[in-house]
């Protein structure tokens, strides 16, 4: 109804997730200005790259990736937010979109057998309502035909965030995974795991290992943004 959406976009009208301006169609995410400035990570010409060295000597990974520089007060810090915190489920989707437009020839989706999200802890999906990976993942599920195993890591431990924590806090704050025995016995042995920030990789590492304790398992890795 026309008029019902006028008027909740009189009393509410649509902000931009990158820097709060007004927006004229409640179905986009950034201004148009924000757009042009998101910052995105260069796209890496071999498989010896930044995101992968973070993992050297610690978990084998096939290929990593990622789509957005994330800093203090960023565009990409901002949309994070409005994502896990105001409820703002479609920048989930949204860089899906980029994610795909951006890195869609590289080979991590060819290689890939299916889609694999770092879970939250149940209690905090309960809260939140979501997990913030599942428009992400939904979306390049769809694009890709690989199919998106929601549950396929199952959180133990409930844990804090770790953007804000020191190298050391976030050292001790690897929490457990197990898998899904529902997976147990999956032919899909290619998994591409995806979280939203990588900082230094410990909660991925950790997620990888449950992973590749199934022995003929291989992973790879795609996150939304990586910590600059």
């Amino acid at each position: 109804m026309q008029w019902l959406r006028s008027t909740l976009e009189l009393f509410y009208p649509p902000l931009c997730c990158g820097c709060d301006t007004h927006l004229s169609d409640r179905l986009d995410i950034l201004c148009a200005s924000c757009r042009l400035m998101l910052p995105y990570l260069p796209i890496a010409t071999s498989e010896s790259n930044e995101i992968k060295s973070k993992f050297y000597g610690k978990l084998v990974v096939q290929h990593c990736a990622s789509v957005l520089a994330f800093g203090e007060d960023s565009i990409t810090q901002n949309m994070l937010h409005q994502l896990k915190y105001q409820k703002q489920q479609a920048v989930s989707d949204f860089i899906g979109l980029l994610a795909w437009q951006r890195l869609q020839h590289l080979p991590i989706f060819n290689w890939a057998a299916c889609i694999v999200p770092i879970p939250l802890h149940p209690s905090k999906e309960r809260q939140r309502g979501y997990n913030q990976l599942d428009g992400f993942g939904v979306y390049l599920s769809k694009m890709t035909g690989l199919p998106y195993f929601k549950d396929y890591l199952i959180k133990t431990v409930k844990s804090d965030t770790q953007t804000k924590k020191n190298l050391i806090e976030r050292a001790d704050n690897i929490k457990g995974f197990v898998l899904n025995p529902k997976y147990q016995s999956s032919k899909e042995r290619r998994i591409l795991l995806i979280d939203d920030v990588i900082t230094t990789g410990a909660t991925l590492e950790a997620a990888g290992k449950c992973v590749l304790d199934k022995n003929d398992n291989q992973i790879s890795i795609l996150t939304m943004a990586c910590v600059k």
